[in-house]
């Protein structure tokens, strides 16, 4: 059953499920509480669910407070796979 109170990307999110996947532990731990298990549903503002959303997948440089718009992200995971 799913938790309200989580994002439901949560059990397949890289952020959430590798460990160090930004690299900075406790950075990586307020954005699980801020983002991915926020009661006031944060995850909507998170850059990783709308880009998950619009695309059917995130690109791992993409953390949730990223400032580039979904298509800049795809833009720039173009340029980086294509090159």
């Amino acid at each position: 059953m799913e938790d309200p109170d989580c994002c439901p990307n949560i059990d397949v999110c890289k952020l959430v499920i590798i460990t160090g996947f930004t690299g900075d532990e406790e950075q990586q731990n307020n954005y699980i509480q801020d983002y991915c298990r926020s009661n006031n549903k944060k995850w909507d503002d998170c850059k990783r669910w709308i880009v998950k959303n619009k695309f059917n997948f995130c690109p791992d440089f993409v953390l949730p407070d990223s400032e580039l718009t979904p298509d800049e992200i795809i833009d720039k995971f173009d340029q980086e796979n294509l090159n």
